[in-house]
């Protein structure tokens, strides 16, 4: 196999994106000579103006970036096709690439999509695939075409999804392990050994952008499932109910006794425990709004939860 640098044009923009930038650096052949991500934006309590984490890190690795929005997405293309890249890597971008740029590179326009496709298409794969009750993931790399996941396949790899998993967690361990796929990928379209394969339509499933309603606890639904949800929606939106006017934020929760009562009706405050459509979801760990998080004991004991008290969603 050549030891040949390729040119090649890197676009991705949040966190999950970072691991497959430096993995390409680090192989240096496939070090990036551009990064193209999302506008700069205000960001945290402070709202300052800020790149993406993954502009960031270009910067601090000292690699030409340059941002592309919609408005701006004629422009980008030019700059990038200017660049000659014989290779572009695309990381959960934020935007959904046209013909123009998809037949320019020599290897085409690659892509990491956190799941094991044709499952779970689209922009929260990981937190449908926990809410799903899925037992294991993965990350696929694949050729981009101009529907939303649907190329040819390259290489996939799977990681367990564990119990205690949120998608936070699952999230850091599917990006160090599309960054891995990533370059023995690469490596495998350079040297022939990786050939595209088609998915089968007819089996994929379909995935929704998570807003920061669907935090909302719906308590008609079956404890196992609002145990998934609690971990699905963290660390965002979250996992939220109202007890009287606080708006409660659920961070830890599981399935309690088989016991029933009217959905959302506390029956027990030690555990504090909830009744659903189906069994009990037993809440550990709880954060009122704009407060520290604490036990669900704690919460129960400060703020005089009592049983026959009824959690809302709204």
């Amino acid at each position: 196999m050549s030891a040949q640098a390729h040119r090649l044009v890197f676009m991705g923009s949040p966190d999950f994106a970072v691991p497959s930038l430096d993995a390409l650096v680090e192989s240096k052949r496939f070090a990036p000579l551009l990064v193209a991500s999302q506008p700069d934006k205000p960001r945290g309590r402070g709202r300052e103006v800020s790149p993406t984490p993954v502009r960031q890190r270009a910067i601090e690795r000292g690699i030409p970036s340059m941002t592309m929005s919609k408005e701006t997405y004629a422009d980008g293309v030019r700059v990038i096709t200017e660049a000659r890249p014989d290779i572009v890597v695309v990381v959960a971008f934020g935007l959904i690439l046209r013909r123009d740029l998809l037949d320019f590179p020599e290897y085409g326009c690659i892509n990491v999509h956190a799941s094991l496709l044709p499952k779970l298409r689209g922009v929260s794969p990981i937190q449908a695939a926990i809410l799903a009750g899925e037992k294991t993931t993965g990350c696929t790399t694949m050729h981009i075409d101009e529907g939303v996941d649907t190329g040819d396949m390259l290489l996939q790899d799977e990681t367990p999804i564990l119990d205690t998993d949120t998608a936070g967690t699952l999230s850091d361990r599917l990006a160090e392990l599309g960054a891995k796929l990533l370059i023995k990928t690469l490596d495998g379209l350079i040297d022939g050994s990786v050939k595209p394969r088609a998915q089968d339509h007819t089996l994929a499933t379909h995935t929704k952008k998570i807003k920061k309603a669907h935090g909302a606890i719906d308590w008609t639904r079956d404890a196992a499932y609002l145990a998934r949800h609690v971990r699905a929606m963290s660390p965002w939106p979250t996992a939220y109910t109202y007890i009287g006017a606080t708006r409660l934020i659920v961070e830890e929760a599981a399935p309690g006794s088989p016991q029933r009562g009217a959905p959302g009706v506390v029956i027990s405050l030690d555990p504090l425990t909830v009744a659903t459509g189906d069994g009990t979801l037993e809440l550990r760990v709880v954060r009122p709004e704009g407060k520290r998080g604490m036990s669900a004991r704690e919460f129960a004991a400060g703020y005089r939860v009592q049983v026959g008290d009824v959690l809302r969603s709204d």
